[in-house]
């Protein structure tokens, strides 16, 4: 499929066909990594997975085992 160059900003952009987007899984929003091979500009989304602080996880592995019965409830 041909696809238009447009402006954006100070960059250029590139319409997704739907279908492709959802073959691919991308969304409105989804994360992206764009890379240059053999002349080609690939798009592939990036599934990301947030990484916690450790000081950061000990608060939420205490607020869990505090509050555990609560999560549970709202799990329902």
């Amino acid at each position: 499929m041909v696809q238009k160059v447009i402006k954006y900003g100070n960059s250029m952009a590139v319409i997704l066909p739907k279908e492709a987007a959802a073959s691919t899984g991308i969304r409105v929003g989804s994360l992206v990594t764009t890379t240059v091979e053999g002349g080609r500009v690939i798009v592939q989304p990036v599934d990301v997975v947030p990484k916690l602080s450790p000081e950061n996880q000990q608060f939420v592995d205490r607020l869990y085992a505090k509050r555990r019965k609560v999560f549970d409830a709202l799990a329902e």
